[in-house]
């Protein structure tokens, strides 16, 4: 079992493109030309030999308080003692595909994924899950994720329960 960091001019790309869109992933991260949608995105692939049977991909960004009423006027970014900002990143796509579950590639993605928000100096992963991933939960929790509940409203407005997992590294 193997985990690789990939970007557009690696060789497997195209096979990792593959896998996002054949999990139905492809959508949150990649453009029609399968370019990167964000700038600063990084993208695990999981393989058993040569085949490419996971993926996670990460975006770094700034933590920030969500806007309101009340802190519309405020600077929201979370800062450090010396006002510097804090930054995470957050899991945008996560998955093993189904054969392949239970092998230990989604636990050597996610520790892959821990350890390139150290080396980004990020203070913490945050990820969100559905309320029906419950072995997503498992292995987060193993890891030592924390959890707070969550409803997403999608574009529909159809809300579905689930949460968010952080962990500071």
């Amino acid at each position: 079992m193997t985990v690789l960091e990939l970007t557009p001019a690696h060789p497997r790309w195209p096979d990792y493109c593959a896998h996002l869109h054949a999990c139905d992933h492809g959508q949150w991260v990649l453009d029609e030309h399968n370019a990167p949608l964000q700038q600063g995105l990084v993208f695990l692939a999981a393989l058993e030999g040569d085949e490419i049977v996971g993926s996670l991909s990460l975006l770094p960004q700034q933590i920030t308080i969500p806007p309101t009423d009340w802190a519309e006027d405020r600077d929201r970014v979370l800062r450090d003692a010396e006002g510097n900002p804090i930054f995470e990143t957050l899991v945008q796509t996560f998955f093993v595909d189904p054969p392949h579950r239970r092998q230990g590639h989604g636990r050597a993605l996610q520790l892959a994924a821990l350890q390139k928000t150290r080396e980004l100096g990020c203070f913490q992963m945050r990820s969100w899950s559905s309320l029906d991933k419950p072995a997503n939960y498992q292995l987060k929790l193993s890891l030592g994720f924390a959890f707070h509940p969550e409803v997403q409203v999608t574009a529909s407005g159809l809300k579905v329960s689930g949460g968010y997992f952080v962990r500071t590294v």
